[in-house]
């Protein structure tokens, strides 16, 4: 393997799934960087990305599971403060990850075109997290080297528009991505580079060829058009760690016997997790998860049973800075709070656990009194279990 691939099935001749994943965090043209411009628009240095790369292709390769397209390769360009390099989870073999500059992405991008190109069932995912800006239907995701060019600083985005658009004429006829960045205006790039110009892509556009099959494509999104995302420094983003607790189980079903994640269940899971304060803190309600076409298929079968965030509390709210909380499962205690252990700034908020799916019971104690207890059905999307005076 060379480039950008730290994973490729060399004999796979049937359907597969291929996938790019870019994590950008290092810019060197952005404050804080080694050659910072006069004016960045505020843009500065992020953490976020490259863990939140990192961790979505360690899940890909560990835990993503469609047996008529299983993963067949995955490309993974960075750029981080500290470059180290990335540990296959299945071969234990250590990869340097390619730089995610402007040049390596859009060869990358086609690399990833033919791999996607070489049968009509294949399955392409694209997962981009770092700076991007928008204007309109247009948005420039940003690579490391942006303002390298100081003529035209939007040289170094890959224009989002342009990349769909170019996959049209691939083959593979399942194509999602996820956007995990920023989709406000920037003045200073938008006003440099002109009109509808929102990078550089190796793909020219062009219609579908009326022999290949429909394409199904879905861009997942951050946030809504025109506003910001938001990271949290050091850690997985709000929208993927949102998106891998998705995948994990709460946008699941199992309608034909077996847990099935689809394209509409995940938009459902991730807005929920988006709207938590126990999950997204200040900004829950804020950052809008959003998606283009919504084509419904599905995208990853779970290997066992969901996990799902289950929601316990009293009636009336208040009683949850006093109460003692259980829950059990056949009768044996496996989760507990005890009575004042409180989220300080937020005493009266519910105890929020994650649980497998299964039937559980919740008991709520507020002395030898005041014992509320409740059995409730855990499954996906969440469970909200309210424990109401005797």
């Amino acid at each position: 393997m060379a480039g950008s691939v730290v994973h490729l099935d060399e004999h796979a001749d049937s359907p597969c799934t291929h996938a790019l994943v870019i994590g950008v965090g290092k810019y060197p043209h952005l404050a804080g960087g080694e050659a910072p411009v006069a004016d960045p628009d505020g843009m500065r240095q992020l953490s976020s990305p490259p863990i939140s790369a990192r961790t979505l292709a360690t899940w890909l390769l560990a835990e993503y599971h469609d047996p008529g397209r299983p993963l067949g390769s995955l490309a993974l360009l960075l750029s981080e403060e500290t470059p180290t390099p990335f540990v296959n989870p299945r071969t234990q073999q250590a990869h340097e990850a390619e730089t995610a500059t402007i040049d390596n992405i859009l060869t990358a991008v086609t690399q990833w075109y033919d791999r996607g190109d070489s049968h009509v069932d294949n399955r392409l995912v694209f997962y981009f997290c770092g700076h991007g800006v928008s204007q309109g239907d247009d948005m420039a995701l940003l690579a490391a080297d942006i303002f390298a060019d100081e003529h035209n600083p939007l040289n170094s985005a890959l224009d989002f528009a342009g990349l769909m658009n170019g996959l049209k004429r691939c083959r593979a006829s399942e194509q999602v991505f996820f956007v995990d960045a920023c989709r406000s205006n920037s003045d200073v790039l938008i006003e440099r580079s002109g009109a509808r110009f929102a990078g550089r892509s190796p793909l020219g556009a062009g219609t579908r060829p009326l022999d290949l099959p429909r394409r199904f494509h879905i861009p997942y999104y951050a946030t809504l058009s025109g506003d910001r995302s938001h990271a949290r420094p050091g850690q997985v983003s709000l929208f993927t760690e949102a998106l891998l607790k998705s995948l994990g189980g709460a946008a699941s079903d199992d309608p034909e016997g077996d847990w099935r994640v689809d394209t509409s269940d995940l938009l459902k899971a991730i807005d929920h997790f988006m709207r938590q304060p126990r999950f997204a803190g200040a900004v829950a309600g804020v950052q809008v998860p959003s998606v283009g076409e919504l084509p419904v298929f599905v995208l990853h079968q779970l290997s066992g049973p969901p996990v799902v965030p289950v929601y316990v509390g009293c009636d009336p709210a208040e009683d949850n800075a006093e109460a003692e909380f259980v829950c059990r499962e056949d009768g044996l205690e496996r989760l507990h709070r005890a009575a004042g252990d409180v989220d300080g700034e937020a005493p009266d908020s519910e105890w929020a656990i994650e649980l497998r799916f299964g039937d559980y019971d919740f008991e709520a104690r507020l002395g030898d009194q005041d014992v509320r207890t409740k059995s409730v059905t855990v499954r996906p999307v969440f469970r909200r279990v309210k424990l109401e005076k005797p």
